[in-house]
């Protein structure tokens, strides 16, 4: 969703329902605990009053069930309409994954907040209990510091992986190809440089060349002609390139 305002950190979606309910009064926020068996759950409204004391549900779909119907009898003895009521926890780990999927599949916005920005808004940075833990979630989402778009899951989610994941990657082969450079210079100084050696370097003839018996001597060594069979196998040019080294 486009930004409409100079407050970057902000969710919009969270901003559009607080506008749209008019009145903080009318607004519930469920910040939430996420726990393996247990969450911690907690309803307070938009002016940050408790509105109910902190309780345990399970991490299970009769938690979810549970947790909703509370919500609905509390929207209905408050005049709160569901549209205007929001969930929201520290980054959601792979054991809550199922019980948030549950709640939005179910129409309830879900909103996520970092877990380092949380901590800074705890009365007491030093100790950490539930309760503690939960006000500073709350606080997070109730001044709208909170990503709830609902492209957490899904398509954008897988993707948001894969790109992770080819990060990952990049860094492994770029500390990889370090270390062959390291090698490579001691053994074969500028091989690697395909202004002096004719070849792309990590090329598949690149990598041939290095994979055995790889040195200066060794290569100088091998017939023209079966250097040039490489060059025709990889669609290269190795037919001069010999004449351009001067150590050996």
């Amino acid at each position: 969703m486009k930004k409409r305002n100079i407050y970057q950190n902000q969710s919009q979606e969270l901003l559009t329902l607080f506008e749209e309910a008019g009145n903080s009064a009318k607004v519930m926020c469920v910040p939430i605990d996420y726990a393996k068996t247990d969450h911690v759950v907690m309803f307070c409204n938009g002016h940050g009053g408790i509105v109910r004391k902190p309780f345990s549900v399970k991490n299970s779909p009769l938690g979810v069930d549970y947790l909703t119907d509370q919500v609905i009898r509390l929207c209905k003895s408050r005049g709160i309409s569901k549209r205007h009521v929001f969930f929201g926890g520290e980054d959601v780990g792979s054991f809550a994954a199922n019980f948030v999927t549950t709640l939005r599949s179910q129409g309830w916005l879900v909103a996520g907040v970092n877990a380092h920005d949380a901590k800074k808004q705890r009365a007491n940075l030093q100790a950490s209990t539930d309760r503690l833990d939960l006000m500073g979630i709350a606080s997070m989402l109730l001044n709208r510091r909170a990503n709830s778009c609902p492209a957490q899951s899904g398509i954008y989610w897988n993707l948001r992986t894969v790109v992770r994941h080819r990060q990952k990657l990049v860094k492994l082969t770029t500390e990889v190809r370090n270390r062959i450079h390291g090698v490579v210079d001691r053994l074969f100084p500028g091989f690697l440089d395909e202004e002096k050696s004719g070849i792309s370097p990590f090329s598949k003839s690149s990598l041939w060349l290095m994979q055995a018996r790889f040195s200066t001597p060794q290569i100088r060594r091998r017939k023209r002609s079966t250097l040039i069979n490489i060059s025709v196998a990889y669609k290269i040019t190795l037919t001069s390139w010999k004449r351009k080294w001067p150590w050996g």
